[in-house]
């Protein structure tokens, strides 16, 4: 089972502590500036000028404040950011390393989602709703200090009407992250819904689907706004409950201070301080919110990381390798022998899936792959239905397996070694850009693409499992071209109902 990223990280514990440091001259400057401002206003009442140190102490708890709230944000976004690209690798990793029928059985919107929801959410918690509840656990109680420093009696009487509102606020607060989940799962429907869509929707206008697919989602886009409506309406009003706590704090505290006899300078400086209070209340019912949302994306990241993978380990033999397959697949029996250098037929029905237990796609089950008398692999090029190609430079495609890039004249030997010399003569050459999985590439083409690549990776055992070989006229004269560039023991799986043919 892979974990999530840990927070405690050399880095990430150093940002924590940078912006934990802050919240601790914030809380000084707060106090500084309390203070101050109680002086301020009994120099204003007695009618005189302010003194230098009163200005100095406002001015230096002003800017220290402004210092650190700036400092705080920047390193807490640093945070935040580090925590997302170590949750990003680690999705990635895991997916890359689970089953190719895994991979199958899965909506492709419901991985690319892994990549947008949960990176956001883990990145909001950590790079603010995180940074926020350590600031407050800071400055909250050395707010309150500062109150019954300035005067008990107002800070045990005035501070009860907010208290209330906290405890009103804890108790209600638990529903919001049941409306994070209601609201992920209309999010999740229409992402993934249009992430399918959105590649076929010119076929889908053909089939007269347009208007039909245009309700469908103004009727999941009405529910989802209703949805975040409601989520973003119990935020709204747990701050909400915390600002008429504070209202109504401030309000007791005047009617005490009227009532009691407390000097106006020490009940304004107690007003103020009440102010600087309710700033890190509102953050912690914000960070709530994100805590729920990391929460709920935390639980769909763990489910996914504790899917089984498979370890995909190869070793670069540098020569030809026999290949044996024996064992069951599917239920069936299977006994395979592909010796080294050779090329070897791998017939019957389960022949693709048999090929991809040896490539290493799929697990092996009740079968046993060994290479030689190893079970290590070693470098296996397989080519199946799909041609499997990043967006980029003709240079890029064909030399994605390659453990060192060759030179531009050995890679356009080999295109035109596979026929491809039409591909080559194009007006960029070797630099002209091939859409995502050669979509700019007839089948036939991106067939020999595969076969070059598998040519410039040097690969030990190729495997071809795949309906473009199977339909392509030229298969002997392109085996003989592999054959003459490439040692490897080759592979071919067809599904028909014989068992092991040798050529």
């Amino acid at each position: 089972m892979t974990a999530l990223p840990s927070i405690a990280t050399q880095g990430r514990v150093v940002d924590a502590v940078l912006i934990t440091s802050c919240a601790v001259a914030q809380a000084i400057a707060l106090a500084l500036g309390a203070f101050a401002t109680r002086d301020a206003f009994m120099a204003l009442h007695a009618q005189h000028s302010l003194s230098m140190q009163t200005v100095a102490e406002l001015g230096t708890a002003g800017l220290v404040a402004g210092l650190c709230h700036f400092f705080a944000r920047q390193r807490a976004e640093a945070l935040g950011q580090s925590y997302a690209i170590a949750l990003r690798r680690t999705l990635y990793a895991q997916i890359a390393r689970l089953p190719k029928s895994r991979h199958e059985q899965r909506r492709v919107g419901a991985l690319s989602l892994r990549f947008v929801g949960d990176l956001a959410a883990a990145r909001l918690w950590f790079g603010r709703g995180l940074p926020d509840v350590l600031s407050a656990i800071i400055v909250l109680p050395g707010a309150i200090w500062v109150l019954f420093s300035l005067d008990p009696v107002l800070a045990a009487n005035g501070l009860i009407p907010l208290g209330l509102a906290l405890a009103i606020m804890c108790f209600t607060a638990w529903h919001l992250e049941l409306r994070h989940r209601k609201l992920r799962r209309r999010r999740a429907n229409i992402a993934i819904s249009m992430i399918e869509r959105i590649a076929i929707a010119p076929e889908l206008d053909l089939m007269g689907r347009t208007n039909k697919e245009l309700r469908t989602l103004d009727e999941k886009g009405a529910a989802l706004k209703e949805d975040a409506v409601a989520r973003r309406g119990r935020t709204a009003g747990l701050q909400a409950l915390l600002k008429v706590g504070t209202a109504l704090s401030g309000l007791f505290m005047l009617w005490l201070a009227g009532q009691k006899g407390i000097a106006p300078a020490t009940a304004a400086a107690c007003l103020s301080v009440l102010a600087i209070v309710t700033l890190p209340l509102q953050s912690l019912a914000a960070s709530w919110d994100r805590y729920c949302a990391w929460r709920v994306a935390k639980e769909k990241a763990q489910r996914l990381l504790t899917e089984p993978k498979l370890k995909r380990r190869w070793t670069s033999k540098r020569a030809p390798i026999a290949v044996t397959l024996e064992g069951e697949v599917k239920g069936q029996s299977v006994r395979f022998l592909a010796a080294a250098g050779e090329v070897t037929r791998l017939t019957g029905p389960q022949s693709a899936l048999s090929a991809r237990i040896i490539a290493g796609l799929d697990p092996h089950g009740a079968a046993d792959v060994r290479f030689g008398s190893q079970t290590r692999s070693p470098k296996i090029s397989y080519i199946g239905d799909e041609h499997i190609g990043l967006q980029g430079s003709l240079r890029r495609s064909v030399t994605l397996g390659a453990p060192k890039r060759p030179q531009d004249g050995a890679i356009e030997q080999v295109l035109l070694a596979f026929d491809l010399g039409d591909v080559l003569r194009a007006p960029s050459g070797l630099d002209q850009r091939l859409a995502e999985n050669g979509k700019n590439l007839t089948a036939s083409q991106t067939l020999r693409v595969d076969l070059a690549r598998a040519v410039l990776a040097q690969a030990d055992v190729v495997i071809i499992s795949s309906m473009r070989w199977t339909a392509d006229p030229h298969q002997k004269e392109l085996l003989d071209t592999l054959r003459l560039h490439c040692r490897a023991t080759v592979i071919l799986a067809e599904p028909t109902t014989s068992t092991v043919t040798s050529y």
